[in-house]
């Protein structure tokens, strides 16, 4: 028969509880890792980009947020922002 006051059972249903919170915690804190992509190029970096959509290009890195960089073109008149992922630019030398 279950005993709910039981030393026991209470020690072990406590044991869980922890158990759980702390996984919980492990994770967050993993998941909050894997959003947060650092990325190798800063403002003001020279770039060059290339991708099957935004075709190849070189400028200046304008933007960082996250894992998605924009490129300012080297275009006359200023140039637009081109957004690229990190891992579609390198340094062109």
């Amino acid at each position: 028969m279950f005993d709910p006051k039981r030393r026991h059972t209470m020690r072990e249903g406590g044991r869980h509880y922890v158990l759980a919170g702390r996984l919980q915690r492990v994770f967050a804190r993993a998941a909050e890792q894997a959003k947060s992509a650092s990325s190798p190029f800063k403002v003001g970096d020279y770039v060059s980009g290339d991708d099957p959509f935004n075709g190849s290009r070189e400028g200046v890195v304008a933007v960082v947020n996250g894992s998605s960089i924009g490129l300012r073109t080297s275009a006359p008149g200023g140039g637009a922002v081109v957004y690229y992922d990190y891992r579609q630019l390198r340094r062109p030398w």
